[in-house]
């Protein structure tokens, strides 16, 4: 059986549909020869969710998002349909996570598996849940930094305005300062000649001073020379009444030691210490005596009348 050009190019043409159509599907995560089971959720909004988004676990994809279709009676929610593979086994209570699928915007919906021995079938629907997106995160973040923002901008705003009621006298401040300058570079210059002056005047003074040094110093050494000379005359002078005294004191002692004088004396013979011995004996008669008889030395009478006794 011999075939026309024209049903060879039908064939080819339809061949490379099919094979496209199904390349397509494949790179968009339809498998056509992998079995799948259909699972159902519902979203109140899906955030641009497509069909051919990956369904994954623990970030290994396991199926695709079948088609999504709107539900108006019940409010306008959203019916996903996932395609998971058929080796993958859910329990009730799993949980359908609508998430960010990396930075560039795209979704994606993760899978938390429950454990729960009642398995879902074909056609069951799992738990909805949504996780803030990134538009949303940096919304919340931002919102802090618009309002710091705001109110930067209100107070800027309010120093411009401040400023413009200030720039007048602001400006005849700075109009004051440079005739300020001005005048102060007059009296600069008029007062350089001067200060030149007196600038040369201190040269000249000290110049005078350094002569004046070299003059005064020989005159202070022999100062100091002519001072050294005066204290050791001094001293040569004290140590010789000083050694005419020892000497004097030495030759008192020595006359002292000899019995010379009336110290001397009294320290070489004891005639002293013999009369005071006598005296001391009469005084202790005396004593004695007086206390015997008292009225012989002691005549004491109211009436001024004499005792006999001290006629006899």
């Amino acid at each position: 059986m011999k075939l026309s050009g024209e049903t060879k190019v039908g064939l080819l043409a339809l061949i490379s549909g099919i094979i496209l159509y199904v390349g397509f599907n494949y790179l968009k995560g339809i498998d056509f020869f992998d079995p799948t089971t259909t699972y159902y959720v519902i979203y109140d909004r899906v955030d641009g969710l497509t069909v051919s988004n990956q369904v994954q676990i623990n970030g290994m994809s396991v199926g695709r998002v079948a088609s999504v279709n709107i539900l108006q009676e019940r409010g306008n929610q959203l019916l996903v349909a996932l395609d998971i593979q058929d080796e993958i086994k859910l329990g009730k209570g799993t949980v359908a996570k609508l998430s960010d699928n990396g930075l560039l915007g795209g979704k994606k919906v993760d899978l938390i598996v429950s454990f729960n021995k009642d398995l879902l079938k074909e056609g069951d629907t799992l738990l909805a849940q949504r996780e803030g997106g990134m538009t949303e995160i940096l919304t919340e973040k931002a919102s802090p930094v618009l309002q710091g923002l705001d109110s930067a901008i209100a107070n800027i705003n309010r120093l411009v305005k401040e400023y413009q009621g200030m720039s007048t006298e602001i400006r005849r401040l700075v109009g004051n300062a440079a005739d300020a300058s001005g005048q102060a570079s007059g009296i600069l210059a008029e007062n350089r000649r001067k200060m030149s002056a007196i600038t040369d005047n201190l040269s000249e003074l000290s110049k005078q001073l350094l002569q004046t040094e070299k003059a005064v110093r020989p005159l202070i050494g022999k100062l100091n020379t002519f001072a050294d000379s005066l204290n050791t005359m001094q001293l040569a002078a004290a140590v010789n009444n000083a050694n005419r005294s020892l000497t004097s004191l030495q030759q008192s002692l020595q006359a002292i030691e000899n019995g010379k004088g009336t110290l001397g004396k009294l320290i070489a013979t004891d005639s002293l210490h013999q009369n005071l011995n006598r005296t001391l004996v009469h005084l202790d008669s005396l004593f004695i005596d007086l206390k015997a008889r008292p009225k012989r030395y002691v005549h004491f009478s109211v009436f001024g009348k004499k005792d006999p006794a001290s006629k006899r």
